[in-house]
Formats: C-alpha cells, sequence, structure tokens
C-alpha cells in the first residue's frame, strides 16, 4: 500500500513506534479490525465492541503474521505496535492519510434511498474501463467507509464509496476520509427524520459531502428531486444533473414557484461551504430518459440521451425506478472519460445484492427480497416494482425506523399507497406497522370494522379480514399463522428496516 510505512503510520497519528526497530520502512499490505481478516503483512486495528475487545485478539492476528497493531493498550506479545487513546478514531486518520497517497478517481454515493443499488450500477458501469473497488456489503458508515478506502490496492483504477449517515456531522467526518471526485446524491426523502428533523435537515447532511470534493471535484444530483433541482452551483460548478422527467435542454417537472421557495428556505440557513441555491426557472439535465421500452422483474430497456448522445440500454435488475439509477451511472461514467459503449456494456453487468430487490424464484413462487431496509419513498418503490409482477400479489411490510413524530402518519400512507396500487394482499408486521394497516382499511374504505385487531394464535390464516390485510404484532404471531403453502403461485414482497430482520421471513418463505 503506497507509503503505507510503519514509520508514516505512526506520523499520521503522531504516535510513537514501539518494537518497530529495523521494520519502520516496511508497508503494510492491508489492514482491519477483525482478526479473522487478518493476513501476513497487515495492519491490525484493536478496538472496544459492546461486546468483544480485539484487544484480546492481538495474539491470533501476530501469528497470522500481521505487521502492526494499533491499539488503546500496550499488547502482550512481541510485535510492532502504536499506542492510541481510541482506535476507531485511528481507523479514520489512518485511512484519511492513505487517501491522500491515491490518484485514482473516488466516487462517493449517498442520498436517502438508492444508495446501494446506485452504487452498484455506478461500479459496474465503470468497470467497462476501469478496475473498480467498489464498498462492499453494509460498509457505509464510519467504520465501514475508512475500511473500504483501506480496501484499495495498486491494481484498482477508481473505486465508488457509498456513504450513509443518519445524524449531522457523520457526513463532514466522512468526507474528510473519502474526499471524492465526484459527489452522487440520489435524492432527499423522508429518513432519519428522528435525528435529522425534516428534509430540509436531510439535505443539508446529504449536501455536506461537496465539502470534500476539491477543486475540480463534480456534483451529479437528481434533477427530479425538488431539493436538489435548487442547487445551482457547487464548488464553483454547475452540478450535472440526471433526470427522468425531461429531455436534455428542458425543463424538469419541479416548478419555478416551489423552486423558489425551496431555494429561500435553504439559503437562510446554508453555510458557507461552497453550495450555492438558487430559484431558477428550470434545469437543464446532461443526463436524461427518452423512453421506457419494456420493464419487468428481471430489468428494464430504455432509451437515454448522455450529454446530447441518444444511447439504448438495459439495467438487469428489477423496477423501472433502477433506470434512475442508471442514468446517474452514465452521468458518471461520462465525466470519468468513457464511452457510451462502454458505459452501456458496464450496466449491462450490474447484479443484484442480496436485500437489496433481490428476485429469487421457488418453484411456482417469485420473491423480492428487500429487506435490508425501508424508509417512505423505497417502500413505494418496492410496491411499485411488486405491482410489475404477473398474477397474485402480496406484501410483507414492517416498521420503518428513524422518521420521527410524523412515523405513524408515513406508515399510514404506506398502506393507503398499497391498497392504491392493487396489491392482492398486506400483511403488516411490527408495532408502527399497525398504522400501514390503518392505513390500507381507510384507503378501502373497509365496513369490516376490524381495526387493529391482530389474527389470533392457531387461527387459519386468511380467516380474518375481507379485504385482504393482516396485522401481526411480531414476527412470531405471523409464522403462528401462516405456511410457506399460503405464498404459493404469489409474488411476494418482503420489506422493512434491517432491525426488523425480515430476512428470517424470506429464508423461512423459500426454505
Amino acid at each position: 500500500m503506497k507509503n503505507m510505512t510503519l514509520q508514516n503510520i505512526a506520523a499520521c497519528l503522531d504516535s510513537p513506534l514501539y518494537n518497530g526497530e529495523g521494520k519502520e520502512a516496511f508497508e503494510i499490505t492491508g489492514a482491519d479490525l477483525d482478526s479473522r481478516k487478518i493476513e501476513a503483512g497487515y495492519l491490525f486495528f484493536a478496538t472496544r465492541g459492546e461486546r468483544v475487545d480485539g484487544h484480546s485478539f492481538i495474539p491470533q492476528a501476530a501469528q497470522k503474521g500481521t505487521a502492526l497493531v494499533v491499539c488503546e493498550k500496550a499488547p502482550d506479545v512481541d510485535i510492532p505496535y502504536i499506542l492510541v487513546e481510541d482506535s476507531f478514531q485511528a481507523l479514520k486518520q489512518v485511512a484519511s492519510f492513505y487517501r491522500q497517497q491515491l490518484t485514482i478517481p473516488v466516487v462517493g454515493v449517498t442520498g436517502s434511498a438508492g444508495k446501494t443499488s446506485t452504487k452498484e450500477i455506478i461500479a459496474a458501469a465503470l468497470s467497462g474501463k476501469f478496475c473498480v473497488l467498489k464498498t462492499a456489503g453494509n460498509y457505509n458508515n464510519e467504520v465501514g467507509v475508512p475500511l473500504t478506502i483501506l480496501r484499495i490496492r495498486d491494481e484498482h483504477e477508481a473505486a465508488v464509496v457509498e456513504m450513509g449517515i443518519n445524524h449531522f456531522g457523520e457526513m463532514e467526518r466522512l468526507t474528510a476520509i473519502v474526499r471524492p471526485d465526484i459527489a452522487v446524491i440520489t435524492n432527499i426523502g423522508q429518513c432519519h427524520l428522528e435525528n435529522l428533523g425534516d428534509r430540509d435537515g436531510v439535505l443539508k447532511a446529504k449536501t455536506a459531502i461537496f465539502q470534500g470534493l476539491p477543486e475540480n471535484g463534480r456534483a451529479v444530483l437528481n434533477g427530479d428531486d425538488d431539493k436538489l433541482a435548487t442547487v445551482s452551483e457547487v464548488r464553483g460548478r454547475k452540478p450535472v444533473f440526471f433526470s427522468r422527467n425531461a429531455a436534455a435542454g428542458n425543463e424538469t417537472a419541479v416548478s419555478a414557484e416551489d423552486r423558489n421557495k425551496e431555494a429561500q428556505a435553504w439559503n437562510a440557513g446554508m453555510p458557507d461551504d461552497g453550495l450555492t441555491t438558487s430559484s431558477n426557472l428550470g434545469i437543464q439535465p446532461e443526463v436524461c430518459l427518452e423512453k421506457v421500452l419494456d420493464s419487468d422483474l428481471f430489468g428494464s430497456r430504455f432509451v437515454m440521451n448522455v450529454f446530447g448522445e441518444r444511447v439504448e440500454a438495459f439495467v438487469p435488475l428489477p423496477g423501472e425506478h433502477m433506470v434512475t439509477n442508471a442514468l446517474a451511472a452514465a452521468a458518471v461514467g461520462h465525466l470519468l472519460g468513457l464511452t457510451a459503449e462502454e458505459i452501456v456494456n458496464g450496466i449491462a453487468s450490474v447484479r443484484a445484492v442480496d436485500g437489496r430487490s433481490h428476485i429469487i424464484r421457488k418453484g411456482d413462487m417469485t420473491v423480492i427480497d428487500d429487506c435490508y431496509n425501508a424508509n417512505p419513498v423505497s417502500m413505494k418503490s418496492a410496491i411499485d416494482l411488486l405491482m410489475s409482477a404477473k398474477g397474485r400479489k402480496t406484501a410483507i411490510l414492517g416498521d420503518m425506523f428513524e422518521l420521527g413524530e410524523e412515523e405513524l402518519a408515513m406508515h399510514a400512507d404506506v398502506g393507503a399507497y398499497a391498497a392504491q396500487a392493487g396489491v392482492d394482499r398486506l400483511i403488516c408486521i411490527g408495532q408502527l406497522s399497525q398504522a400501514i394497516y390503518e392505513g390500507w382499511e381507510k384507503a378501502e374504505g373497509s365496513d369490516d370494522q376490524i381495526g387493529a385487531e391482530t389474527v389470533r394464535e392457531g387461527e387459519k390464516a386468511g380467516s380474518l379480514g375481507k379485504s385482504g390485510v393482516f396485522y401481526f404484532p411480531d414476527k412470531e404471531s405471523f409464522f403462528r399463522s401462516f405456511v410457506p403453502a399460503d405464498f404459493a403461485e404469489n409474488t411476494v414482497l418482503a420489506k422493512a428496516s434491517h432491525g426488523m430482520e425480515f430476512q428470517e421471513i424470506v429464508d423461512w418463505i423459500i426454505e
């Protein structure tokens, strides 16, 4: 790893190197805080967790040949080490130092919904020209992001880093590590409102990613989002917009009146960090959708305009909303010098991630595994995806967390949306999801007077509720009332916030 010598790491941490005589110039070959992933030549961060103290695994890391340990107390084994007050903070400092040694383009991806899918499609698009490192799994927080940066190796020619936050200040810390050359924001939605207040708070927190952009950096924004569409300048340059609502050179559907209101509200509280908003009458998207040719659970074929060039493409991920993510990928690809052919071939190579609109076929049943996370925007997108399927459609929806004071209203709105969309059967699970149930019932105008009654233990599923909606306070009561065979000849959507652990439901249905 370039310039990642033991002495340089000690210098960036402003702490002495112990037991490192004669090894100061050795360059580490990797870094991790999981001793199981340590290899010869690695740097091991010994961190203290809620249940596990990484210091107890220093001997195992030493046996595997770790070259250096960063720790909060001196190890009992004879190995080079650096003492720090906080190993997690040291992880960020080392990753930030390593990022400064890199010359490859780094793309940072954030937003309220669609971050992972957009990251995957961007990485796939860039793979048409580059060897790409992308965020693995859910490594998008203040531990995962620095570990992702430290995974970059000499063979990588570009990196795509997902950046997730739920509090003010987090994005500033992440962007100080990532220092993206291109910052992509998918949307500004209703997520983490418990901590961020409202969508203006979400906008403020997410756009802090711009603080890490270099002078020649670029912002790539969703022009269909009413908040993002007000951003007219980032670091002295016009953002690159992608849109599915306008032909290149025309306005989006965002009205001038709305744009003026949003710009005034945002400018009133905007810090001086290089971002300028405007009440322009419209944006001119550099990348836009011209036409969706066809779309189903297995992907969408569409025509887009990329900086004036008309291109036909196919994104092999379920749901027409994936077209929007592909537009973002096309914008990034163009900025990094890819040809239209390279972009199209790359997008066509993307594959689904488990828990993120992952389609599973089992006999006469199809399961849409979208249970990694949820907010009102992604819930509705998932329902739209379900409705693109043929045959009987069942939605199993659970609680959405961190939505703030309006959480019940937002859950009810999802229930009403499912009813209006025409879902055949809705199963609501969780304390907050009672509001999804009630939202469906209100939209249906049911006279059954069932209220929030649950399916009772031992009662045959389907005997309660003529309207096709069921409520369970927890997964256990759901499992007692249904059997997997109840979902035969159905397309089943499973979606909830990650803490609901809906993967258990997906595994139960298909296994």
